[in-house]
């Protein structure tokens, strides 16, 4: 490191959220340029966690201004990294590297994770990071690591259409409140065994995936949930959720699209193409130029869907998992 005497790593709960403002404004400017996605409404959620001084996570203080940061939350006996990030070279007043500083803090919360006994599961989703930056601290720490496509598709053009063709016994219509518990079933028999399951272990019950669905709905963590671009496929027999598909807005002119799931028993119908372009069409309704998604490399079915309709590789990123042997 260029100035490693001048560098400290300390607990980010001792550090106001004014103290960290400038290091999220620059990270802001990073994600609306590298992924089109407006990161404030989620730097002033950040915030008020810092001012309650309850986010665990450390801070790289270089001669005496904070230049990168470190955070995880804890979910039972496992343990999340949400973010690591540090200014650019040259740029915040620090003479360190920012890739530099990102690992000192990676390594330092690794090793504060992996010795606490409580912690049997820890997975970190760096969704700005290029794929390939960190990978090499998380393989020799033990994990595995997974590549994730983020892919975009523009929407300017003329006016899109969707070709809703159903079987009888099924039935299209918008996302409502109360479709959160079974849309958590589905998503749960949905991921059985798919690759994400092995990347987010709340896919793999209905408790945990009705909590990510309550994240994403009501948190704005993954954008603003727009409910005109949110759709469920119900069979009229059973009134069950059979395919659904979840879309935010993450900046003024971008959807994103945060999930999409067909029950295993009604795969091969269609579904999931339906779905996207209901998805498009709601999104260039509400004035946005462009829709995102992302998926898991290893799932080629999904990635050959997309890609026939019309999104295109924007972004990739890693996805690390470590379990306690």
């Amino acid at each position: 490191m260029a100035s490693g005497l001048s560098l400290e790593i300390l607990d980010l709960r001792h550090f106001a959220a004014p103290m960290l403002r400038p290091v999220l404004e620059a990270e802001s400017v990073l994600w609306r340029d590298r992924l089109n996605w407006d990161y404030l409404s989620s730097a002033k959620l950040l915030l008020q966690y810092l001012d309650s001084r309850s986010l665990p996570g450390y801070v790289a203080v270089d001669a005496g201004r904070v230049t990168g940061y470190i955070f995880c939350v804890y979910e039972d006996t496992k343990a999340v990294i949400g973010d690591v990030f540090a200014f650019p070279e040259g740029v915040g007043g620090g003479s360190d590297t920012g890739r530099e500083v990102e690992d000192s803090l990676l390594r330092r919360l690794l090793e504060l994770l992996l010795h606490s006994p409580g912690v049997d599961r820890i997975e970190s989703q760096l969704l700005l990071h290029r794929d390939g930056v960190h990978s090499d601290i998380f393989q020799k720490a033990g994990f595995v690591v997974y590549r994730r496509l983020y892919l975009n598709r523009n929407l300017v053009g003329p006016s899109l259409s969707a070709d809703i063709t159903l079987e009888p016994n099924l039935e299209l219509r918008p996302w409502q409140d109360q479709d959160l518990n079974a849309a958590g079933r589905l998503i749960s028999e949905a991921y059985h065994h798919h690759p994400d399951s092995y990347i987010n272990d709340q896919y793999r019950s209905i408790h945990g995936s009705q909590r990510f669905l309550h994240n994403i709905v009501r948190f704005p963590g993954c954008g603003v949930f727009v409910p005109q671009a949110s759709h469920v496929v119900v069979d009229r027999r059973s009134r069950e959720l059979v395919a659904l598909i979840l879309g935010s807005r993450v900046s003024a002119h971008c959807g994103h699209i945060t999930q999409i799931c067909v029950h295993p028993a009604y795969r091969r119908l269609g579904l999931a193409r339906m779905l996207l372009r209901v998805a498009a069409v709601h999104f260039q309704r509400q004035g946005m130029t462009d829709v995102t998604l992302t998926v898991t490399e290893a799932n080629t079915h999904a990635v050959t869907l997309y890609a026939e309709e019309g999104y295109k590789l924007a972004h990739s990123f890693n996805a690390a998992v470590w379990t306690r042997p």
